[in-house]
């Protein structure tokens, strides 16, 4: 589950612009991701990408326009055009692969919500009347419709996921976000674990102990709501439980990411279990220069992760 660490990450060397990929970007959680890393990628010393990066993988229009909604709303006037928004059949492993082909790293999940969808025309559908399931990381801001949990398909995405990025020839990092108690209640224990081992692909796993919530009417200009204890887990015993009465907020493991990209080691493998503070900071806005971070309150997740092997 883990190895020694013998690099560091994206910050260490920031003339080196690292591109990021973020896999069901119009999903809540997976667009402030990519707001996150946009923001990243605009200022100097992160090591982030910001000319034609991030990149949102998404399966139709759909996803792009719940990605743009998250965008505009919480990030200011953000958006993401069509140069970074990539259209994919999630059911193969080769369409995958094209669509990160150049790419560092990449963000998914375990586990998605779906909502079946035509397949955008010009893209990969073999006629006007073609459906598939676009697919939410880990659901919509806001769901106007039917959502769908299919853990059967949301298996074969991650599986598909997981051989794109082995296949890919400049891959050099995964960052992958436990979702599965927003599904269910069972204990998830090392099933993913075991399969990104398999995989070969270093990573980076990421377990919220408490249930996931969205801080009210969140801008980019709130950051940090609360503080975090971040600790690693060397073996299957030390898996906490998420906890029912805990809560986690999405905003807050969204930049968890993002700094862990910037923060820990690119070659190691490692477990990283993210608690929550009931209560929130005593923030003084006027002390606060949202243009000059990417993520108000940051130091706080920089902070909870140096002493992160």
């Amino acid at each position: 589950m883990s190895t020694s660490s013998i690099n560091k990450g994206s910050a260490a060397k920031p003339f080196e612009k690292k591109k990021i990929a973020v896999f069901g970007a119009g999903g809540y959680m997976g667009a402030c991701v990519f707001g996150f890393l946009q923001r990243a990628g605009s200022l100097y010393g992160t090591g982030i990408a910001g000319i034609g990066a991030p990149r949102a993988i998404v399966a139709t229009a759909s996803g792009s326009a719940g990605l743009n909604g998250v965008l505009s709303g919480n990030f200011v006037l953000a958006q993401a055009g069509e140069t970074f928004i990539r259209p994919t059949d999630m059911m193969s492993a080769e369409s995958i692969e094209s669509k990160i082909g150049g790419f560092d790293a990449a963000i998914v999940a375990t586990r998605y919500c779906f909502k079946t969808v035509s397949v955008t025309s010009g893209t990969y559908g073999k006629g006007p009347n073609d459906k598939t399931k676009e697919f939410y990381m880990d659901q919509p801001r806001s769901a106007t419709s039917a959502l769908m949990d299919d853990p059967e398909y949301s298996a074969n995405v991650f599986n598909n996921t997981l051989a794109a990025c082995k296949n890919s020839n400049m891959l050099r990092h995964l960052v992958v976000i436990e979702t599965d108690a927003e599904f269910d209640n069972g204990f998830v224990g090392d099933k993913y674990l075991q399969l990104l081992e398999e995989s070969e692909v270093p990573y980076t796993y990421i377990r919220p102990v408490g249930r996931l919530e969205n801080i009210k009417s969140f801008t980019f200009k709130k950051g940090i709501q609360s503080d975090l204890k971040i600790s690693r887990a060397n073996s299957v015993e030390e898996l906490l439980p998420v906890e029912e009465n805990k809560t986690v907020y999405r905003e807050h493991i969204a930049a968890v990411c993002v700094q862990a990209l910037m923060t820990l080691g690119w070659e190691d493998n490692r477990v990283i279990q993210v608690d929550q503070s009931p209560g929130e900071l005593d923030l003084d806005p006027r002390k606060v220069t949202p243009s000059k971070e990417w993520c108000v309150n940051s130091v706080i997740i920089m902070n909870a992760l140096a002493g992160i092997p």
